[in-house]
């Protein structure tokens, strides 16, 4: 590829200087919490975290997944879709991983029943929970437009050996998401339905963009 598009170049810049900033801030006594995204009636709540939880990242394994496939799916989905299109697919599909997330929360706040990782607690409830960081979910709308656009494109993915065809892998990691999601295995703090958030907005995207339903 003879160059990176300029919107995947913005977003991995992004990255990376919020990387370096989580690593760098806690050094000199300030805490990186602030940029991440805690449930609306948390006191740590911010409205810019809706933002710069995206680009945030929970350890450098997070930081590469998201990384490279943001790298491996995004530019050839800007080259297809435009720049504008691309970055709308991206943000769209990162607050539609907020959406699901938050909603699930809300499920289990008032149902009683959470388990997701401890962080705070309501006062007068036993639900705990943590704050949400990572562009997985945005990550997820690109590879759900890729897989629309180009299905059966074949990639290699990890330590599988074979090549296998973009509409059966992401189907795969999507349903692996699902099954985790509603399993609720103990001790899994990976933000399931933020992931499923993100396809399904992809999905939604691609699919209107594809009948030019909107410019």
């Amino acid at each position: 590829m003879p160059y990176i598009p300029v919107g995947l170049k913005n977003l991995l810049i992004i990255m990376a200087l919020i990387g370096l900033a989580q690593l760098a801030l806690p050094r000199i006594g300030i805490d990186s919490f602030f940029m991440y995204l805690f449930y609306p009636d948390s006191p740590w709540f911010r409205p810019w975290q809706l933002f710069t939880h995206i680009f945030c990242h929970g350890s450098i394994s997070h930081f590469l997944f998201n990384g490279i496939a943001l790298f491996s799916f995004g530019a050839i989905v800007e080259m297809r879709l435009g720049t504008q299109r691309f970055l709308m697919l991206f943000f769209l599909s990162a607050l539609g991983a907020v959406a699901l997330h938050f909603g699930n929360i809300a499920w289990q706040l008032y149902s009683q029943v959470a388990t997701i990782m401890p962080n705070h607690t309501i006062p007068g409830m036993s639900v705990p929970y943590g704050p949400m960081v990572g562009a997985s979910g945005a990550v997820y709308g690109v590879m759900v437009a890729f897989a629309m656009l180009y299905p059966n494109e074949s990639l290699l993915f990890l330590f599988i050996p074979y090549p296998i065809k973009a509409k059966y892998l992401v189907s795969a990691m999507i349903g692996l998401d699902l099954l985790l999601a509603v399993g609720q295995i103990e001790g899994d703090i990976v933000a399931h339905y933020a992931h499923l958030g993100g396809a399904l907005v992809g999905l939604l995207f691609t699919f209107l963009w594809k009948r030019r339903l909107f410019i």
